[in-house]
């Protein structure tokens, strides 16, 4: 099977003048190690404005190239030239022999629908190369690429390639086991409190409180400053800061897709971070960078781990998995849909919690209202506003019907920052369909 590597590239755009980053992939072919144009020209095309999108383009292809690496027809050519030998059929096998694979091993993963939609970024990279003049065999508009795993014929075939015994799970009930797994729930206040001690270095449970009271994503926690400029010029340690506003706002560049927004910050969420991360943690990290790098930690940067290394996205979300195992390991309630991302469901929940009060409950929250739907897309940066704002309307209501008899006291609580707030709320599982 081919060898492909997956490299993240930084270099300034000579066109624009601006600094480009985004995933390319390297064949490894006998001594050589070969940049593949075309699906990185597609990356640079489609994905230079977000990384995590970049990531999944880019792993998507790599398992398709290395797949049709093993195929007959394909063994005779440099992987530079997969592009255009590869055909409709090549999509559709592709699909069929992650299907069988899947149902050999008995695993909900990936799910018929995660296989779908992996498919149709193939065909998007395809359709890319058929309108830039680039041929391929490819015939975007036909159907005959995509394996509808409904279909019985289908289904017989893949149980019998798998070599499952006839009691054995099929597809479709794999499918539901998935479904079942990837059920929405807010993470609860004793699932909180256990994840945070399970990262081994504090600065991600920091970062994860202070995602939990600000809804950031992990590639904004990441780009927070030790001092800020320009219109983060007041953001700096809060011991450094004026202590009477209750909230501060805080500009967010070049979020997901490329975005600017202004969010708001609880003067508690800022004392918390200059409490446990700041003055414990963050000079003698800093005194590591400059040994490492050989120059000064630059003020933009504010999180860093015990290594004096930049924390990133990626480390970001790995710790977070492995924090999750730990806590798994230690409380077998610990779910395992959790993950640091879940800090994105908790404050939007909070706020219209806030917001509407006992009203929640009525159909007064059915209606979205202007001023309450401008702080939803400021904060969470979401173009679809209807669909965010129908979605934690479900999840807050379940929330307040948890915590029947205590709502007045989680109302009046609920704007001390996310620290009292934890503190506040003893509901059990929060569970929500996607």
């Amino acid at each position: 099977m081919l060898k492909i590597e997956r490299k993240v590239m930084r270099y300034e755009n000579p066109e624009t003048g601006l600094e480009v980053n985004h995933y390319a992939l390297i064949a490894h072919e006998a001594k050589y190690k070969v940049l593949l144009s075309h699906p990185n020209l597609f990356l640079y095309s489609s994905s230079r404005s977000s990384i995590k999108t970049s990531s999944r383009y880019s792993n998507v292809i790599s398992m398709f190239y290395r797949f049709i690496s093993t195929q007959e027809k394909f063994k005779k050519h440099r992987a530079s030239r997969y592009h255009a030998i590869s055909d409709n059929s090549d999509i559709k096998r592709w699909q069929v022999s992650r299907q069988v694979a899947r149902v050999a091993k008995q695993s909900t993963k990936p799910s018929s629908e995660t296989i779908y939609e992996d498919a149709k970024i193939i065909l998007f990279f395809f359709h890319w190369l058929n309108t830039n003049g680039y041929l391929t065999n490819v015939n975007v508009e036909i159907k005959s690429s995509i394996a509808y795993f409904n279909r019985n014929k289908l289904l017989a075939y893949v149980q019998a390639k798998a070599r499952v015994s006839i009691d054995a799970k099929n597809i479709r009930v794999l499918d539901k086991e998935s479904r079942q797994k990837q059920r929405r729930f807010l993470i609860n206040d004793s699932e909180i409190r256990l994840y945070l001690k399970c990262f081994t270095d504090p600065v991600y449970a920091t970062m994860f409180k202070l995602a939990l009271g600000t809804a950031m994503r992990p590639m904004d926690l990441c780009r927070m400053p030790y001092i800020g400029n320009g219109k983060n010029i007041h953001i700096m340690p809060y011991s450094e800061m004026d202590k009477e506003p209750k909230t501060f706002e805080y500009t967010i560049y070049k979020s997901k897709g490329n975005k600017t927004r202004t969010i708001v910050i609880h003067r508690d969420d800022l004392k918390e971070l200059d409490d446990q991360y700041i003055k414990l943690h963050y000079d003698k990290r800093r005194k590591k960078y400059k040994k490492r790098f050989g120059h000064e930690c630059p003020l933009t940067i504010l999180f860093l781990n015990e290594q004096g290394i930049p924390v990133t996205p990626e480390t970001t979300t790995s710790r977070g998995n492995a924090a999750k195992k730990k806590a798994m390991a230690l409380d077998d309630k610990f779910r395992e849909s959790i993950n640091f991302y879940e800090s994105r469901h908790w404050w939007p929940t909070m706020f219209l919690i806030r917001f509407f009060k006992e009203d929640l409950l009525s159909s007064a929250a059915d209606v979205m209202w202007a001023a309450c739907g401008q702080v939803l897309i400021d904060q969470m940066g979401h173009d679809d506003i209807e669909t965010t704002f129908a979605h934690y309307v479900d999840m807050a209501r379940v929330v307040m019907l948890a915590n029947k008899g205590r709502v007045t006291e989680l109302i009046t609580n609920s704007h001390d920052g996310v620290h009292a707030f934890i503190e506040q709320i003893t509901a059990g599982n929060f569970v929500m369909d996607d």
